[in-house]
């Protein structure tokens, strides 16, 4: 999935509030992949505050019923645990994660995998295995930063693809809403 030359090229889905989203079809993928893009006024620290605090994505991301460290590797690295819900009939999701922070030229990176047989399955949700993203905060002078929120997570099961990609839209738009009222507040 790493192979980006033979990914599609990606496609504005929603410009709205200053928050674009795209999406693009991944090679031997059933569902898409998105992006999305804003400009905040901050700071680095706070930026990266608001990521760091994983016990809070309940109130900002959308989507996400719960959030938890699962083991903290070291300042930088941790495995992380997440559920969401989703509409009935259709079984709750969980993921883990493996997440790394980098800053690099100044850009603040949370690179984003999943590991899923890092943390014992719970019979209540069903296991998304395949998953990659990324938070990235890029300094823009004047105390402007681009943030870009890219993610793709193939949510296993039968949910019909056309579903998926409905979401796909919204849900990233909604968590950059609301990561822009936390860092604005």
């Amino acid at each position: 999935m790493d192979n980006t030359s033979i990914d599609s090229e990606w496609e504005l889905e929603k410009n709205k509030n200053g928050i674009k989203v795209y999406t693009r079809q991944i090679e031997g993928a059933k569902i898409k992949e998105f992006k999305a893009v804003t400009t905040v006024t901050s700071n680095m620290e706070a930026l990266g505050s608001i990521i760091d605090e994983v016990s809070e994505y309940t109130e900002w991301q959308a989507n996400i019923s719960s959030a938890r460290i699962l083991e903290q590797v070291n300042q930088n690295e941790q495995y992380l645990y997440f559920t969401t819900d989703v509409p009935w009939p259709i079984k709750d999701r969980d993921v883990v994660v493996y997440s790394k922070k980098t800053i690099n030229n100044g850009t603040l990176t949370y690179t984003l995998k999943g590991i899923p047989d890092h943390f014992k399955e719970d019979e209540d949700f069903l296991r998304i295995r395949d998953a990659k993203g990324k938070w990235q905060f890029v300094p823009k002078g004047n105390g402007k930063f681009e943030v870009l929120y890219q993610f793709y997570g193939d949510p296993a099961g039968s949910i019909p693809n056309w579903i998926i990609n409905m979401f796909i839209v919204d849900g990233p738009y909604e968590t950059l809403m609301g990561l822009k009222s936390r860092v604005e507040s």
